[in-house]
């Protein structure tokens, strides 16, 4: 094996990597949002007022990290 056969796979590994890590930051980003919304329609929907924004970005990011986890020591 090469010095450029190492430093080739060396940068496809290093690429799909970064592209892998900002896809899934993107997503974490959107699956918060969605939880985020759905988590103030359910207080106004339940409860006839709706939250805060620090309690609701709280249990928004709570339940994300919750799920997030999850998905990921599913796996194992």
């Amino acid at each position: 094996m090469s010095i450029k056969d190492v430093l080739t796979s060396s940068v496809e590994t290093l690429v799909v990597t970064f592209v892998a890590t900002v896809l899934l930051i993107i997503l974490g980003i959107i699956y918060f949002g969605i939880t985020l919304y759905i988590v103030k329609v359910a207080s106004n929907l339940f409860f006839g007022k709706g939250l805060e924004a620090n309690w609701a970005v709280l249990s928004a990011a709570l339940l994300t990290f919750g799920a997030l986890l999850a998905g990921a020591l599913g796996h194992e």
